[in-house]
């Protein structure tokens, strides 16, 4: 168990806000406990947030080289009857509880070079568990880049454990699964290295078990951390972020440096069909990298528009890893795809920067009309962008608060587009705590209609999902 002692707000403190201070380790863990609500939470929203994130970013006093190496922790927002409740804990992974046990680091870019090597060669690692959630048929994960998916409890956060989905996963899930909502299905990939590397894609459909679909090879070991799917294709953008092989099997240098940008070889699209998984199309673009999709859809002509945040280098990678405020260039892009002309056009959607972009989740994999996401300002901004009339709607944030991912939440009962709650976790550098701020989805600059407070902060979570409470 983490200390047990509380971070107390301190409002008067004589320096500055720092919002660095969000990136800090989880001070405590705890079960639900009430939350202090400023406004009033909607009666009909009902159901829990869950989100995940870095949050032991040191271990019995040594720091991490990067947040990507960092023990993940689920926090749940469970709110219902215009009251909230709060719970935090730590993936108990089978490596940190051997660290525990241990009294002391064992896996980690910290360690000696001995060490470190020794656990390349043994094949040791630790899943960190540390980047976003999945929510299939009733049952929670926590999702890492390069290892399994690890399964907790929803009611009380403990860790389950690991697992292959009854071995259709040989090594690794990545963090991002994408629905399609017309399919009843979404869909999930793995990025697999050997002496070969490969796409492994999976399906995890809303009833009956999780399949393997295909595997795609790769060039090369790259980072691939997202993609998406339509009700056809599912379609990623390889970026020229190739792994450091001799590098990363000598266990040499921080995590940022086993990765090199490679930007004469191009970014390459590959775009799988659904109907003809075995053969997909592939073919070579001017170099950009990507983190995250929004959404796509086919557009009747062949052709597939796909809506992402585009950045010109992996220059994202080492900003995230000094945990300060980003400022590299983040664009929203609309590409329009031709598998069969092998033809890539893009175009900037916003003239800022951007992160999370996010859809109603009843327009997944189909053509769509609004994009809610974070704007790292200053000042930090959530935002919304109608696509048909190319208005934007946003709530910036006070200049000592910052904004997490936006979630989506439909109101029940509802199919109308956008008629939503928006659903962030926002920190508060002042007190040093965190809550989740309750907007409505096409309101934004109305502010908040509700905060629920946990009395402490939330370190920094990257990605979550919303479970109704009427869904189990």
């Amino acid at each position: 168990m983490v200390a047990a002692q509380q971070s107390a707000p301190s409002p008067n403190r004589a320096r500055p806000p720092d919002g660095r201070r969000r990136y800090e380790s989880l001070t405590r863990e705890h079960g639900f406990e009430a939350m202090r609500v400023e406004g009033a939470l909607p009666p009909e929203l009902r159901g829990t947030l869950y989100r995940n994130g870095p949050s032991l970013t040191s271990l019995f006093g040594v720091d991490y080289t990067h947040p990507f190496e960092a023990d993940g922790a689920i926090s749940a927002v469970r709110i219902a009857g215009g009251r909230a409740e709060g719970a935090l804990r730590l993936i108990e992974s089978e490596g940190l509880r051997e660290e525990r046990a241990a009294g002391r680091m064992l896996y980690g870019l910290r360690l000696p070079w001995r060490h470190r090597i020794l656990n390349a060669l043994r094949g040791r690692r630790k899943n960190a568990a540390n980047t976003s959630v999945l929510r299939w048929q009733e049952r929670l994960f926590a999702l890492f880049e390069v290892d399994l998916a690890t399964e907790f409890d929803p009611e009380t956060l403990t860790t389950i454990g690991a697992t292959d989905f009854g071995g259709v996963v040989p090594s690794a899930m990545s963090a991002h699964p994408h629905a399609v909502a017309s399919l009843n299905t979404q869909f999930h990939f793995g990025a697999r290295y050997s002496r070969e590397s490969f796409i492994d894609l999976f399906e995890l459909p809303t009833r009956g078990p999780a399949r393997r679909l295909a595997s795609v090879p790769l060039k090369a070991p790259v980072m691939l951390h997202d993609f998406i799917a339509t009700e056809r294709h599912l379609v990623f953008f390889v970026s020229p972020a190739r792994v450091r092989v001799l590098r990363a099997l000598l266990q040499l240098g921080h995590l940022e440096q086993l990765f090199a940008w490679r930007p004469e070889l191009g970014t390459e699209i590959v775009v799988v069909p659904l109907n003809d998984l075995d053969r997909p199309r592939r073919f070579t673009v001017d170099p950009f990298f990507q983190f995250h999709f929004a959404n796509a859809f086919e557009r009747g002509d062949g052709t597939i528009a796909v809506d992402y945040v585009r950045y010109p280098d992996l220059g994202i990678l080492r900003a995230l890893g000094q945990q300060a405020e980003v400022t590299v260039q983040s664009r929203l892009h609309r590409a329009i795809v031709d598998p069969a002309r092998e033809s890539f056009e893009t175009r900037a959607l916003l003239g800022e920067s951007c992160e999370f972009p996010q859809v109603d989740p009843r327009r997944a994999g189909a053509r769509w009309r609004y994009t809610w996401m974070q704007a790292p300002g200053p000042p930090q901004a959530i935002l919304r962008l109608d696509h048909e009339d190319g208005t934007e709607d946003r709530w910036s944030l006070p200049a000592t608060r910052w904004a997490s991912e936006p979630v989506v939440v439909p109101r029940p009962g509802s199919t109308r587009e956008g008629d939503a709650h928006v659903l962030t976790l926002i920190y508060d550098a002042e007190t040093h705590q965190s809550g989740v701020s309750v907007l409505d989805a096409m309101n934004l600059a109305a502010g908040p209609v509700a905060t629920a407070w946990f009395d402490h902060h939330i370190p920094t979570t990257y990605h979550g999902v919303w479970v109704p409470r009427d869904a189990g």
